[in-house]
């Protein structure tokens, strides 16, 4: 970058510059002005001069010999300090800076430009070098009167040109000597000037500065001249309405922002270069790692081949419409995808990705088939044989009581069925319903145990099942549960243990917990769920079986409740089978709730 001479430099400069130019044209005109006044003074004076000599040598006169007006010459041209000579018929006959003896050796003067001028009547005036005297001298001649038949007299008077000269250079250094200090002090003030208007630049550059570190409060309130003032409030201005705006900006960025980190959609962000610029924590539920592919490309981020063709779709501008779009995504996940192309104040291609996770909704929809399917299924059997019982009790009865009884008791228990699988889907559906758990909920373990013993000691004496307690350790704190709750899921474990354990054996019921858990074991002697099962038992309506309904009127939904009612407290229900080795049989299932 070329340099950049500083306005203080500048205005001294141009000031000096100028102010020279003007004195030395003054110098100019003032020297040239001086010079004919001088010449003219000097005229003046000789001339002056001129008329004295002639004047007294008139009434000095006549003298007895040439000598003595020689002498009287010689005297007064000393006083004037001047040359006096007298020229009679081009013959000089007196002059006053040649001695007497050597006047007659002088060349004629008849041809001298004054003394020819002097003979036709005026003052003859004539500069030139004089040979005698050996150096520059001003002549000035009159013509004298003489007798008639004289010849003709002429008065010369001379003066040196290195006086007129001397007088001038005395002149020009006095002039000198008054623009010199002229020429100093102008500069001083010059720089005074300059240096004012560097310090009011200085305080403008310096609140410029400030306004554009962000110290918007910065104002100018002093400057060096009135020329300064519009600049000055052009600024304040200027501050004033940038420290508004950028408020505005910052509101309008927080909110935006506010916006982005607490959206439920996952929002990724890509820059001019389809690289990932930012995300939200939403995001990182649908792809955990995101966070960590800041600056690299999509496909790290998502590992899915389809979002980077899009992307890299838009970022060629094959279209500038939003694309929407349902991707699969690993672990049955899926979401829904919306890619909106914009461009930044470079009018570079930018892309914004938003992804809601719709895989709740897509379980949800197949949990609502699967649950109309299996519902329809279990009503549909026992609904078919009430009918039909009815109808053959309505269209021909039979005739004997203990048949008629046998009817009604398989009309009750399919009955009882419906009853159950209704009562189950409505305790799932409260389930759900419940959300998170309150903080303040205290269910007491040995109370849910009790009451939960008793309503299954009849279906266990059925089956010759023996339900035995492991004594509870001392001071077992309460679960963080709602009682009901807590007694729907030992109820269910013990329902179902009962229910696929062969007669004659035996489900142990046992306790423990540490500061934060509560944890419940259910074992039995049953045939044991395989591995494959294992991960499915939970399920809605999912029987190992594979069989809608069992003997005693089971929907499969037992134990998926259990889950659900646990995981809304913070629990979990789990199981572990086969829990014997040798046999391999027997399950144990574990429940694990917080601790009040």
């Amino acid at each position: 970058m070329p340099r950049v001479q500083s306005i203080q430099m500048r205005v001294l400069m141009w000031g000096w510059g100028v102010l020279i130019a003007g004195l030395a044209l003054a110098f100019w005109q003032y020297s040239a002005t001086l010079d004919e006044e001088t010449a003219r003074d000097f005229e003046r004076d000789t001339q002056a001069k001129l008329e004295t000599v002639h004047w007294l040598l008139e009434r000095s006169g006549p003298f007895a010999e040439p000598k003595d007006r020689q002498d009287f010459l010689h005297s007064l041209g000393g006083s004037m300090g001047m040359r006096i000579s007298l020229i009679e018929g081009g013959r000089v006959v007196a002059d006053t800076s040649v001695p007497y003896a050597e006047i007659g050796k002088l060349d004629d003067h008849s041809t001298r430009p004054e003394v020819l001028a002097s003979l036709g009547g005026e003052v003859g005036q004539s500069t030139r070098h004089s040979v005698t005297l050996d150096r520059d001298m001003i002549y000035m001649a009159k013509k004298l009167s003489g007798g008639e038949g004289a010849p003709d007299t002429v008065l010369r008077l001379a003066a040196p040109v290195s006086l007129v000269r001397l007088h001038l250079q005395r002149m020009h250094w006095a002039l000198l000597a008054a623009v010199v200090p002229l020429l100093l002090g102008s500069g001083v003030l010059l720089w005074l000037l300059s240096r004012t208007i560097t310090a009011g630049i200085a305080q403008f550059t310096d609140a410029a500065q400030a306004i554009g570190d962000g110290d918007y409060r910065r104002k100018i309130l002093f400057y060096p001249a009135a020329e300064f003032q519009p600049l000055a409030e052009a600024i304040n201005r200027m501050a004033k309405k940038i420290k508004k705006n950028v408020k505005v900006i910052e509101n309008q960025r927080g909110e935006l922002w506010a916006m982005f980190e607490g959206m439920s959609e996952g929002v990724m962000v890509l820059d001019s270069g389809g690289r990932i610029l930012h995300v939200n924590p939403a995001l990182s539920a649908i792809f955990p790692r995101a966070q960590e592919f800041i600056g690299r490309a999509p496909l790290e981020a998502t590992m899915s081949l389809d979002i980077q063709n899009v992307v890299d779709s838009m970022m060629a501008g094959d279209t500038s419409e939003r694309v929407s779009r349902q991707i699969e995504l690993k672990d049955r996940h899926c979401a829904e995808m919306t890619v909106v192309p914009f461009r930044d104040h470079k009018f570079r291609p930018r892309v914004i990705l938003v992804f809601h996770d719709t895989s709740e909704q897509k379980r949800v929809e197949r949990v609502l088939r699967d649950f109309v399917a299996n519902a329809s299924h279990q009503l549909r059997t026992p609904l078919t044989s009430i009918r039909g019982y009815a109808e053959t009790l309505l269209d021909s009865p039979p005739a004997e009581d203990a048949k008629r009884r046998e009817f009604l008791e398989v009309i009750h228990a399919n009955a009882v069925h419906m009853a159950k699988v209704i009562g189950g889907m409505f305790a799932l559906a409260k389930s759900e319903r419940e959300g998170k758990r309150p903080s303040d909920l205290v269910a007491s373990v040995p109370q849910a145990l009790d009451h939960a013993l008793k309503n299954a000691s009849f279906a266990a004496h059925d089956k010759r099942i023996e339900l035995e307690v492991q004594p509870l350790p001392e001071g077992l704190p309460a679960a963080a549960a709602d009682p009901d709750g807590l007694l729907q899921i030992v109820e269910s474990i013990l329902d179902n243990a009962i229910k696929y354990s062969p007669e004659g054996t035996k489900v142990r019921i046992s306790a423990e917990a540490d500061a934060q858990t509560l944890t419940l074991r259910f074992a039995d002697q049953g045939p044991g769920i395989s591995e494959e099962n294992q991960k499915r038992i939970f399920e809605r309506f999912f029987r190992a079986d594979g069989n809608g309904v069992d003997g005693a009127g089971s929907a499969g939904l037992g134990l998926a409740i259990c889950r659900h009612i646990a995981r809304n407290y913070g629990g979990e229900v789990s199981v572990e089978s086969p829990s014997d080795a040798d046999t391999n049989t027997g399950s144990v299932f574990v429940v694990r709730l917080p601790v009040a």
